[in-house]
């Protein structure tokens, strides 16, 4: 299992490189745990990452979009990441 714990200065960087960290290149554009495992995701105090500027909280939408979308795109080649084999768990 991975443990995020949020906090008011939680930047959605910090967030996106933590979860790089932890999954393996499966194939091109496919990353996730090992093969054959899951990989559970517990993130703690899911709502006190500081609003922006437009009332929004980046890392929260960053979740959003791996949940709607399956992924997030990379930052430095600009590719959308299909993440799989993760069970995301969150507490307030």
């Amino acid at each position: 299992p991975v443990f995020i714990n949020f906090s008011a200065q939680t930047h959605v960087n910090q967030f996106q490189d933590q979860m790089d960290s932890k999954l393996d290149k499966r194939r091109r554009g496919v990353y996730g745990p090992p093969v054959g495992k899951k990989c559970v995701v517990f993130i703690d105090d899911l709502n006190l990452p500081k609003k922006e500027e437009y009332g929004a909280q980046p890392p929260i939408e960053l979740i959003r979009q791996w949940h709607d979308y399956h992924g997030w795109y990379n930052r430095k080649s600009k590719k959308m990441m299909d993440i799989v084999d993760i069970v995301h768990v969150s507490a307030m």
